[in-house]
C-alpha cells in the first residue's frame, strides 16, 4: 500500500514555486501528509547520484528534480507529482492498492512513453531503487535531454528492461487530460490532474502569480501557458497577431447553434462538416510554434522560406531557442547557405538526405507550393517521427483581405505568395490529408489569422489495415 503521502520538488529560484498549483492538491487530501523539497534538502542531503545531480544542475533543473524523485519515493515512499500541476479531483484510496502506479504520457502523440511527473510507490521499492543504481551506473546523463536520461524515458526503458509487471500505468488522461502538443481527452472517464506543462512551455515566470480562481479556470478553459504573461498583464485578454488586419469569423454571436444556413440551401452530399478549433486564433506564431516544439527534436521543412529569406525574421532561427534540436530541410540551396551560420543543426536540401529519429516534423506553409501533395506526403511519412504539425493558407478566414474583382476593369486580384498553387480550407485540408497520406489528423485550428494548424500522428499498422 503507498502511503498517504505528497512530495513535490522546487529547485532553482523558490520564489517562482507555484505555492498555487501545490494548494490545490492539499485543500484536497487533507488527511496527507505534505513534504515540500527544495534547495536547503538538496543541498543537505546526502543523494546516491550527487554527482550527476551536480551535473545536471548546469542545464536542466527539471532533469534535477527527477533525479530527487527516485530517491524520495525510494526513502520514503508516497507519491509525487510535478509541482505545475493543478488537482481536479482527490486520489482514492483504491488508487494507492499497488506497489507503484504511473500513467502513459499519451497513447498518441507519444505512444509507449510513461510519464514521470505522476509517480506513486512505497517505501523502499525495488523498481524505484532499480531506476536509482541505472543512472548511477551511466558515465554521464548531460550528454541527451534530461528527459530521456533521468525522466520520462530512462523509466519507461528501465520498466522494460526489468520487466517490472507490478507497475500500475492509468491512461494518460488520468493525470494528463490535454498533453503539450494540444491533444485533449474528450471522454467521460474521471481525471485527477490537469498538467500546466511549466518547463515544456516556458510558463514557470507567471504561473505562481495567479490567483487561485483563475488557476481553476487554466484547468476547465485550457489555457496555454505561453500566454500566461500576457493574460495576467492584459487581464486575461490575448492579443491577435495583427489586429490591424484581422476579421471575425463569418460564424454566429449564438453560441448555443449549431446548425448552418448553408444546410437550407446546398444538398447533404455536398455539405461538409469539419471540427475547428479557435483556441488558437489570437496568439502569436511564435510563441504557439514554440510551446509545442519546446525540448523537441524537430525537423523544419520549408525552413528556409525562400526567397524572401531573412535570418532576422526567419522562423528557422527564431525555434533554436525552444528545440532541443533542430534540422531543417529546404530545396533552395542558396537559402540554406544564407541560413547556416545562424543555426547549430543540420540542413538538408533535400527529404532523401535526412536520417535519424525526431519527435515532432514541421512544416509549416509548404504544401501549398508543392506540385506532387502525394508524393510529398509520403515522404513526411517516411521520416522517421510519429508526431507532424503542419499548416497551410486558409481561404476562409482571409476573405476580403486577400481577394478583390475589379468589374469595370475584369481584373480579379489577389493577395498571394506569387508561388502558391492553392488556397485549403479546413475540409480540402483534411481531406487532402486523409485521402493522399495515412497521417491522422487529431486537432484542426484556426491559426495566425490567416492558416490552418493540424497536428497529426501515423496510424498504427493495424488502423491502418483496418
Amino acid at each position: 500500500m503507498i502511503p498517504k503521502i505528497f512530495h513535490f520538488i522546487w529547485v532553482g529560484d523558490e520564489s517562482r514555486r507555484p505555492d498555487n498549483c501545490i494548494r490545490t492538491w492539499r485543500d484536497a487530501h487533507p488527511d496527507w501528509e505534505f513534504h515540500i523539497w527544495g534547495n536547503a534538502e538538496l543541498e543537505a542531503i546526502s543523494w546516491r547520484n550527487a554527482h550527476h545531480i551536480r551535473q545536471m544542475m548546469q542545464r536542466e533543473l527539471n532533469g534535477v528534480a527527477d533525479m530527487m524523485r527516485w530517491e524520495i519515493l525510494f526513502a520514503h515512499g508516497g507519491v509525487v507529482f510535478d509541482a505545475d500541476s493543478i488537482c481536479i479531483n482527490p486520489l482514492s484510496e483504491d488508487m494507492l492498492d499497488c506497489e507503484a502506479f504511473a500513467s502513459w504520457e499519451s497513447e498518441i502523440a507519444r505512444p509507449g512513453l510513461i510519464a514521470a511527473g505522476y509517480f506513486g510507490a512505497e517505501k523502499g521499492n525495488p523498481f524505484v531503487g532499480a531506476i536509482i543504481e541505472d543512472i548511477a551506473a551511466s558515465p554521464t546523463v548531460v550528454d541527451k535531454m534530461a528527459w530521456e536520461t533521468v525522466g520520462p524515458w530512462r523509466l519507461t526503458d528501465c520498466y522494460r528492461r526489468f520487466a517490472y509487471t507490478p507497475l500500475r500505468i492509468y491512461p494518460s488522461h488520468t493525470f494528463i487530460p490535454r498533453h503539450f502538443t494540444g491533444l485533449r481527452y474528450t471522454g467521460r472517464d474521471k481525471i485527477y490532474a490537469h498538467q500546466l506543462w511549466g518547463s515544456t512551455q516556458s510558463g514557470y515566470e507567471a504561473l505562481h502569480l495567479i490567483d487561485d480562481e483563475t488557476l481553476v479556470k487554466l484547468a476547465q478553459e485550457d489555457y496555454l501557458l505561453p500566454d500566461l504573461n500576457a493574460m495576467i498583464e492584459r487581464g486575461g485578454a490575448t492579443e491577435p497577431c495583427d489586429s490591424s488586419v484581422a476579421e471575425p469569423l463569418m460564424g454566429r454571436e449564438d453560441d448555443s447553434v449549431t446548425t448552418s444556413a448553408l444546410e437550407l440551401v446546398h444538398a447533404p452530399y455536398f455539405l461538409q462538416r469539419v471540427d475547428v478549433s479557435t483556441e488558437l486564433m489570437g496568439l502569436n506564431r511564435l510563441a504557439v510554434l514554440g510551446a509545442m516544439c519546446q525540448g523537441k527534436k524537430v525537423l523544419h521543412v520549408g525552413c528556409a522560406d525562400w526567397p524572401i529569406t531573412d535570418p532576422a525574421t526567419s522562423l528557422h532561427v527564431a525555434l533554436e531557442a525552444y528545440c532541443s534540436e533542430l534540422d531543417g530541410c529546404d530545396p533552395h540551396v542558396e537559402a540554406l547557405d544564407q541560413l547556416r551560420p545562424f543555426v547549430k543543426g543540420q540542413l538538408y536540401s533535400d527529404l532523401s538526405q535526412v536520417r535519424g529519429h525526431y519527435d515532432i516534423v514541421l512544416v509549416p506553409e509548404v504544401m501549398e507550393h508543392v506540385a506532387d501533395v502525394q508524393s510529398f506526403l509520403a515522404q513526411i511519412e517516411a521520416i522517421d517521427a510519429n508526431c507532424c504539425l503542419m499548416s497551410v493558407p486558409d481561404a476562409f478566414q482571409c476573405g476580403k483581405r486577400h481577394f478583390d474583382y475589379v468589374e469595370t476593369a475584369g481584373t480579379f486580384f489577389e493577395a498571394v505568395h506569387p508561388d502558391h498553387n492553392v488556397w485549403y480550407t479546413p475540409y480540402t485540408f483534411a481531406n487532402t490529408i486523409q485521402k493522399y497520406s495515412q497521417f491522422d489528423i487529431q486537432k484542426l485550428w484556426f491559426f495566425n489569422n490567416i492558416s490552418l494548424l493540424a497536428l497529426m500522428v501515423k496510424l498504427p499498422v493495424q488502423a491502418m489495415a483496418a
